[in-house]
């Protein structure tokens, strides 16, 4: 079994931070990529795809938020809870802190994030981080808009 250990942290504007650690949240994937199961009680869009972060592509939208690096992949017109942008690979080097690792992530996707401007207001930005048992094999962060009061977002926010 494979651990997916990531934390998802968010920036408001570019002062205020947040954040929400999914690492050890016991969640795995088989080594043959199989996505687990849907929690039981959690429903799904029909055209939902599941899979492993590393196949996003910019404007997917992910419902609910990963607790691992398996997302799902919703229609953008269903409320969601993220919509993913771009990734950011952080320089290399010995292992920095979790608080350096979030902040280098929030500062190398920041210029990268293009926003619908009429919508700009309504997100955040929202990192997946990669863990200090990963470092320095996998130094991708993963960027997402989040909607900044908490919510769902509806539609598409990412040009």
């Amino acid at each position: 079994m494979i651990r997916h250990p990531f934390a998802v942290v968010c920036l408001a504007g570019a002062l205020v931070g947040c954040g929400a650690s999914f690492a050890g949240s016991g969640e795995t994937a088989s080594s043959t990529g199989v996505p687990p199961p849907v929690p039981a009680g959690q429903t799904v869009h029909p055209a939902a795809k599941r899979f492993h972060a590393t196949g996003l592509r910019p404007g997917d939208c992910i419902e609910p938020l990963p607790m691992d690096l398996i997302v799902t992949v919703v229609p953008c017109t269903v409320p969601h809870a993220a919509e993913f942008a771009t990734t950011y690979v952080v320089p290399e080097g010995p292992w920095p802190g979790v608080a350096e690792v979030r902040r280098l992530s929030r500062d190398g996707c920041r210029p990268r994030m293009r926003y619908v401007p009429s919508r700009r207001d309504e997100v955040k930005i929202g990192v997946l981080v990669p863990a200090a048992e990963d470092w320095p094999r996998s130094r991708t962060s993963y960027c997402l808009a989040v909607p900044s009061n908490g919510g769902k977002l509806a539609g598409r926010v990412i040009l």
